[in-house]
Protein backbone atom coordinates (compact mmCIF):
# COMPACT_ATOMS: atom_id res chain seq x y z
CA UNK A 1 0.00 0.00 0.00
CA UNK A 2 1.35 3.19 -1.00
CA UNK A 3 1.08 6.28 0.73
CA UNK A 4 -1.62 7.49 -0.96
CA UNK A 5 -3.55 4.80 0.15
CA UNK A 6 -2.89 5.23 3.35
CA UNK A 7 -3.46 8.52 3.31
CA UNK A 8 -7.02 8.13 2.06
CA UNK A 9 -7.48 5.10 4.42
CA UNK A 10 -6.40 7.83 7.38
CA UNK A 11 -8.88 10.01 5.71
CA UNK A 12 -11.64 7.98 5.45
CA UNK A 13 -10.87 7.30 8.98
CA UNK A 14 -11.33 10.68 9.82
CA UNK A 15 -14.45 11.18 8.96
CA UNK A 16 -16.36 9.27 11.78
CA UNK A 17 -13.82 10.51 14.09
CA UNK A 18 -14.51 14.41 12.74
CA UNK A 19 -18.39 13.91 12.71
CA UNK A 20 -18.06 11.95 16.43
CA UNK A 21 -16.18 15.11 17.76
CA UNK A 22 -18.72 17.26 15.86
CA UNK A 23 -21.36 15.23 17.94
CA UNK A 24 -19.43 15.83 21.33
CA UNK A 25 -18.97 19.47 20.58
CA UNK A 26 -22.68 19.92 19.32
CA UNK A 27 -23.82 18.41 22.76
CA UNK A 28 -21.80 20.13 24.27
CA UNK A 29 -23.19 23.12 23.05
CA UNK A 30 -26.61 21.96 23.25
CA UNK A 31 -26.09 21.72 26.78
CA UNK A 32 -24.81 24.63 27.72
CA UNK A 33 -27.51 26.43 25.59
CA UNK A 34 -30.11 24.49 27.81
CA UNK A 35 -27.74 25.98 30.75
CA UNK A 36 -28.15 29.33 29.25
CA UNK A 37 -31.86 28.82 29.11
CA UNK A 38 -32.51 27.64 31.90
CA UNK A 39 -30.66 30.36 34.08
CA UNK A 40 -32.25 32.93 31.90
CA UNK A 41 -35.43 31.61 32.51
CA UNK A 42 -35.16 31.40 36.17
CA UNK A 43 -34.15 35.13 35.84
CA UNK A 44 -36.85 36.24 33.69
CA UNK A 45 -39.34 34.38 36.64
CA UNK A 46 -37.48 36.54 39.41
CA UNK A 47 -37.66 39.27 37.78
CA UNK A 48 -41.48 39.01 36.75
CA UNK A 49 -42.15 38.19 40.58
CA UNK A 50 -40.70 40.77 41.62
CA UNK A 51 -42.66 43.19 39.01
CA UNK A 52 -45.21 41.67 40.25
CA UNK A 53 -44.97 41.85 43.78
CA UNK A 54 -43.81 45.79 43.23
CA UNK A 55 -46.74 46.05 41.05
CA UNK A 56 -49.24 45.04 43.81
CA UNK A 57 -47.83 47.15 46.37
CA UNK A 58 -48.28 50.08 44.02
CA UNK A 59 -51.83 49.10 43.74
CA UNK A 60 -52.55 48.51 47.64
CA UNK A 61 -50.50 52.27 48.37
CA UNK A 62 -53.02 53.71 45.30
CA UNK A 63 -56.25 52.14 46.73
CA UNK A 64 -55.00 53.51 50.53
CA UNK A 65 -54.29 56.90 49.13
CA UNK A 66 -57.51 57.13 47.56
CA UNK A 67 -59.57 55.83 50.20
CA UNK A 68 -57.88 58.25 52.53
CA UNK A 69 -58.62 61.14 50.02
CA UNK A 70 -61.84 59.88 50.02
CA UNK A 71 -62.40 59.99 53.76
CA UNK A 72 -60.89 63.42 53.83
CA UNK A 73 -63.41 64.33 51.81
CA UNK A 74 -66.08 62.92 53.42
CA UNK A 75 -64.81 64.98 56.18
CA UNK A 76 -64.82 67.77 54.76
CA UNK A 77 -68.17 67.51 53.69
CA UNK A 78 -69.52 66.51 56.70
CA UNK A 79 -67.69 69.49 58.81
CA UNK A 80 -69.15 72.16 56.56
CA UNK A 81 -72.88 70.52 56.88
CA UNK A 82 -72.57 70.72 60.30
CA UNK A 83 -71.30 73.97 60.50
CA UNK A 84 -73.87 75.46 58.09
CA UNK A 85 -76.59 73.37 60.48
CA UNK A 86 -75.14 74.74 63.42
CA UNK A 87 -75.36 78.36 61.69
CA UNK A 88 -79.16 77.97 60.79
CA UNK A 89 -79.61 76.85 64.28
CA UNK A 90 -77.79 79.36 66.09
CA UNK A 91 -79.30 82.10 63.92
CA UNK A 92 -82.90 80.99 64.71
CA UNK A 93 -82.37 81.05 68.28
CA UNK A 94 -80.94 84.54 68.20
CA UNK A 95 -83.66 85.42 66.33
CA UNK A 96 -86.37 83.93 68.71
CA UNK A 97 -84.05 85.41 71.95
CA UNK A 98 -84.52 89.23 69.63
CA UNK A 99 -88.25 88.73 69.58
CA UNK A 100 -88.26 87.26 73.01
CA UNK A 101 -86.28 90.32 74.08
CA UNK A 102 -87.78 93.31 72.40
CA UNK A 103 -89.31 96.07 74.33
CA UNK A 104 -92.61 95.18 73.32
CA UNK A 105 -93.20 91.59 72.77
CA UNK A 106 -95.08 90.83 69.03
CA UNK A 107 -96.71 87.56 69.41
CA UNK A 108 -96.84 86.70 65.45
CA UNK A 109 -93.29 88.01 65.36
CA UNK A 110 -92.56 85.63 68.35
CA UNK A 111 -94.57 82.74 66.67
CA UNK A 112 -92.91 82.97 63.42
CA UNK A 113 -89.36 83.27 64.61
CA UNK A 114 -90.44 79.86 66.84
CA UNK A 115 -91.32 78.06 63.59
CA UNK A 116 -88.06 78.97 62.28
CA UNK A 117 -86.37 77.51 65.32
CA UNK A 118 -88.64 74.30 65.10
CA UNK A 119 -87.39 73.49 61.98
CA UNK A 120 -83.55 73.81 62.57
CA UNK A 121 -83.02 71.00 64.76
CA UNK A 122 -83.71 68.61 62.30
CA UNK A 123 -81.27 69.83 60.10
CA UNK A 124 -78.59 69.74 63.02
CA UNK A 125 -79.59 66.00 63.87
CA UNK A 126 -79.25 65.17 60.08
CA UNK A 127 -75.52 66.02 60.01
CA UNK A 128 -74.44 66.28 63.80
CA UNK A 129 -73.58 63.90 66.70
CA UNK A 130 -76.62 62.97 68.36
CA UNK A 131 -75.34 64.77 71.73
CA UNK A 132 -75.35 68.10 69.60
CA UNK A 133 -78.94 67.05 68.20
CA UNK A 134 -80.50 66.22 71.88
CA UNK A 135 -79.13 69.57 72.90
CA UNK A 136 -80.45 71.34 70.19
CA UNK A 137 -84.20 69.42 70.79
CA UNK A 138 -83.73 70.79 74.44
CA UNK A 139 -83.41 74.05 73.40
CA UNK A 140 -85.87 74.28 70.61
CA UNK A 141 -88.12 72.64 73.73
CA UNK A 142 -87.38 75.35 76.21
CA UNK A 143 -88.06 78.17 73.54
CA UNK A 144 -91.58 76.71 73.01
CA UNK A 145 -92.62 76.07 76.32
CA UNK A 146 -91.91 80.14 76.30
CA UNK A 147 -93.77 80.82 73.27
CA UNK A 148 -96.73 79.08 74.07
CA UNK A 149 -96.61 81.06 77.70
CA UNK A 150 -96.83 83.83 76.30
CA UNK A 151 -99.35 83.11 73.84
CA UNK A 152 -101.17 81.33 76.23
CA UNK A 153 -101.33 83.90 78.48
CA UNK A 154 -102.56 86.32 76.63
CA UNK A 155 -102.19 89.86 78.89
CA UNK A 156 -100.58 88.25 82.03
CA UNK A 157 -97.12 87.25 80.07
CA UNK A 158 -97.78 89.54 77.56
CA UNK A 159 -97.02 92.08 79.92
CA UNK A 160 -94.08 90.82 81.42
CA UNK A 161 -91.05 93.05 82.03
CA UNK A 162 -87.94 92.84 80.33
CA UNK A 163 -86.37 91.81 83.23
CA UNK A 164 -88.62 88.40 83.51
CA UNK A 165 -88.30 87.84 79.87
CA UNK A 166 -84.60 88.15 80.33
CA UNK A 167 -84.92 85.93 83.28
CA UNK A 168 -86.69 83.03 81.69
CA UNK A 169 -84.01 82.91 79.00
CA UNK A 170 -81.22 82.71 81.18
CA UNK A 171 -83.01 80.10 83.58
CA UNK A 172 -84.28 78.13 80.63
CA UNK A 173 -82.16 78.52 77.12
CA UNK A 174 -78.51 79.68 78.27
CA UNK A 175 -77.59 77.36 80.62
CA UNK A 176 -78.35 74.82 77.12
CA UNK A 177 -76.12 77.35 74.85
CA UNK A 178 -73.68 76.93 76.87
CA UNK A 179 -73.97 72.82 76.52
CA UNK A 180 -74.71 73.48 72.86
CA UNK A 181 -70.90 75.53 72.24
CA UNK A 182 -69.02 73.08 73.72
CA UNK A 183 -70.96 70.08 72.47
CA UNK A 184 -70.14 71.56 68.92
CA UNK A 185 -66.22 71.80 69.66
CA UNK A 186 -65.83 68.43 71.22
CA UNK A 187 -67.94 67.18 67.74
CA UNK A 188 -65.66 69.40 65.59
CA UNK A 189 -62.73 67.86 67.33
CA UNK A 190 -63.77 64.59 67.20
CA UNK A 191 -64.46 64.91 63.31
CA UNK A 192 -60.84 66.00 62.54
CA UNK A 193 -59.48 63.65 64.70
Amino acid sequence: MDLSGVAAVLALLGIPVSVLIARWQMRATLAQAEANYRASLEVAQANHRAAVEVAEANHRSALAQARNQVEMERVRWLADAQRAAYVIFQNSVTQFRRCLLADEVDTAELHSAFNELHRAPSLVSQVGPDEVSQIAFAIMRACQRIEMRIRSGSGILLNTSYEERVEMWRTEVAPYRDELDEAIKRATAALWS
